[in-house]
């Protein structure tokens, strides 16, 4: 969960366009991320350990990964993409 809280304090300073918190989701805690203008732009973020790789943040949704957790900065701009989100700010659409 510390990942999770590292990548939580990364959007909030990065991406003012986009609101995260931890929750848990069956159990497992996963960042929900969504876009402060259209809620419905959201996803949620878990982190899982792989062998070769390591840990890495993921689209809890599907498994992919999104990035490294040593790269939160990447997957914070990567989510922000996603999620509608141009130069920190929410835009309307």
């Amino acid at each position: 969960m510390a990942f999770l809280g590292v990548l939580h304090e990364v959007i909030k300073e990065r991406h003012p366009g986009l609101r995260s918190t931890v929750v848990l989701r069956s159990g497992c805690p996963v960042l929900f991320v969504f876009n402060s203008i259209h809620v419905a732009h959201c996803a949620d973020i878990g982190c899982d350990f792989d062998r070769g790789v390591g840990w890495r943040f993921t689209w809890a949704a599907s498994g992919v990964a999104l990035a490294a957790v040593v790269d939160a900065v990447g997957a914070a701009d990567r989510v922000a993409r996603m999620l509608r989100v141009q130069d920190g700010r929410a835009v309307a659409f």
